[in-house]
């Protein structure tokens, strides 16, 4: 089986979708998003923000080049808010995760199956040269207090001093329940690369990043540790070009492409389309543009050579 050289992207498109863009607007953002990702040409994107199927179609008829298309389900409690995954690979199976494994205080500690906020879609792909792997879209919960979930009779500092934790901790339930997933998924094909992409809302040095690496707490002391590990296949991008997101007075890297070991010393390149910033909006606690016709994220891309590269 020969290893082939192929790209990975992702990119978080910021509310593609009629609801959120009027007419004129909608299509100048989908001719922008498609012209930036047919410059990419990555193999494999991941996106993220889909507001509706037909906004996923209308891109993907903008892009011929990526005939493989796999758009996960959107919440039944949450704002509508869809990942999907578009390639030009031959897709060998397709899925999604709706749930992960996960311990509520206060239960006794029993393991209960808690859902996603966003449900996670799956691809299993094959390049040209016979070689397998699975790729997997994620969209973690933001920062956002969860006001919608706490009683209006509270004053409102406390609505939003209660809701921070509540988006917090369930952002950090999910990464703790995708890296269970992640093992599963390793530990069923030994011999599969991995790659996770899309949007954590999470910075690398983060606790819920360093938990889906599954470098937190111990977890990559051992050798299966060790094997089990995801790497960040842009980490070797230099101090103050590692920003995907530019907004609220300040720059992050919020959207990660992780890989198993099986690719890691594959990465050969990787960068942040983040000129595509420095022109947007302004951004600020007080305001949020509506119907911007681009992206307040950059896109993300990794190329792997074939196997010894990097």
């Amino acid at each position: 089986m020969a290893e082939q050289a192929f790209r990975l992207a992702t990119w978080n498109l910021q509310n593609l979708g009629r609801e959120d863009n009027p007419a004129g607007v909608y299509e100048q953002k989908l001719d922008f998003l498609a012209g930036v990702l047919e410059r990419i040409d990555a193999d494999v994107v991941v996106v993220n923000e889909v507001r509706e199927p037909e906004a996923f179609r209308d891109l993907g008829d903008r892009l011929p080049g990526l005939p493989e298309r796999h758009l996960a389900d959107a919440p039944t409690d949450f704002r509508r808010l869809h990942t999907g995954i578009l390639t030009r690979l031959e897709v060998q199976a397709r899925g999604q995760w709706y749930e992960f494994p996960a311990v509520v205080p206060g239960r006794g500690g029993e393991v209960e199956r808690a859902k996603f906020r966003r449900p996670v879609p799956w691809l299993r792909v094959r390049t040209a040269g016979g070689e397998f792997f699975l790729v997997i879209g994620v969209h973690l919960k933001s920062d956002r207090p969860e006001l919608e979930s706490i009683p209006e009779s509270e004053p409102p500092r406390r609505q939003t001093v209660l809701g921070q934790a509540l988006a917090v901790t369930g952002r950090t339930m999910e990464s703790a329940g995708l890296r269970c997933l992640l093992d599963e998924a390793l530990l069923r094909r030994p011999d599969e690369a991995l790659a996770l992409a899309g949007d954590f809302n999470d910075g690398p040095a983060s606790d819920g990043v360093r938990l889906v690496c599954g470098v937190e707490a111990g977890l990559a002391e051992s050798a299966e540790g060790q094997r089990l590990a995801l790497v960040s296949a842009t980490a070797g991008l230099p101090a103050g070009q590692e920003f995907s997101y530019q907004g609220w007075d300040r720059r992050q890297q919020l959207d990660h492409i992780l890989v198993s070991q099986l690719l890691a010393g594959r990465v050969a390149r990787a960068g942040i389309e983040n000129h595509l910033l420095t022109d947007g909006p302004p951004r600020d606690r007080g305001s949020r543009p509506v119907g911007y016709p681009r992206s307040d994220h950059a896109p993300v891309w990794v190329d792997f050579g074939p196997g010894g590269a990097g």
